[in-house]
């Protein structure tokens, strides 16, 4: 089995570094270059960079810098928060599957996994777009503020209160994030609802950049895991020619080659 290192390109804290921050999971904020590199082990590790849609060029500069010392790297973007990709990384990371798989449970878990904020105003909100009267309403007093979806085919910004949301197409576990209690209740409702979610959970280290994601630093950050968290894989191609991961795809996610033909039951066995 090829041994993956998952690291998560959020701005980080010392307390989430310190609840979540283990062997095989790393978290280095989107510009740190030499930082992430320093802090890996030997060249023969794999790694899966998961980062933000709006550090895309970062999180390319970091898969460029670490190929450049001979490991093999993967890298995702997707429109979730920070808090959304740690937890991602996070599960992927204790998986303890071959790098391959990894790369396939990532995908998985990104597209499922639903992430959002509540936010007073979305006057600074840079994703989604939001409307002009809702730039107004951010400036009015009083409200439940508004419900933020970032992630899914159709992120919003929704005044709470204003229209019922669809009904989610995957079932999801709680919600967590930080300082829920700043929450109104009607908007807690709200984003269960949105998210598909039952309850929630509060963990006081998932604050992480409400400001830089949302605009605001009274945003709480919320995110919902799948519920059902199996892998669901498709037949394997084999192993990559060079780094040896197993391939589900027509080239390996880390060396972007043709994998060598095997029989797919051996290559998973």
């Amino acid at each position: 089995m090829q041994r993956i290192v998952v690291s998560a390109l959020v701005p980080p804290t010392p307390d989430a570094r310190e609840l979540l921050e283990r062997d095989g999971l790393l978290l280095t904020a989107p510009d740190d270059l030499p930082g992430l590199a320093d802090r890996l082990p030997g060249p023969g590790e794999h790694v899966l960079l998961v980062g933000e849609k709006r550090h895309e060029h970062l999180v390319r500069r970091q898969a460029a810098l670490l190929s450049d010392t001979g490991r093999p790297v993967a890298w995702r973007t997707a429109h979730h928060g920070p808090v959304a990709l740690l937890l991602v990384a996070q599960q992927v990371a204790a998986a303890g599957v071959d790098a391959g798989i990894a790369a396939v449970l990532a995908d998985q878990l990104l597209e499922g996994t639903w992430s959002g904020a509540w936010t007073p105003s979305v006057a600074r909100l840079e994703h989604p777009q939001v409307a002009v009267g809702q730039h107004l309403r951010s400036w009015l007093p009083g409200g439940d503020g508004f419900v933020v979806t970032f992630s899914g085919p159709v992120p919003e910004a929704r005044g709470v209160g204003r229209a019922a949301p669809a009904e989610p197409a995957v079932a999801r576990g709680e919600v967590y994030g930080s300082g829920l209690s700043r929450i109104p209740a009607a908007a807690l409702q709200d984003v269960l609802t949105t998210a598909g979610s039952s309850g929630t959970v509060e963990v006081a280290a998932l604050t992480l950049d409400p400001r830089g994601r949302v605009g605001s630093d009274d945003a709480v950050e919320l995110v919902a895991l799948p519920a059902d968290q199996r892998i669901d894989l498709p037949p394997a191609r084999g192993r990559c020619g060079v780094c040896d991961a197993l391939v589900f795809a027509d080239t390996c996610p880390f060396c972007h080659v043709r994998p060598a033909a095997v029989d797919p039951r051996g290559a998973l066995a």
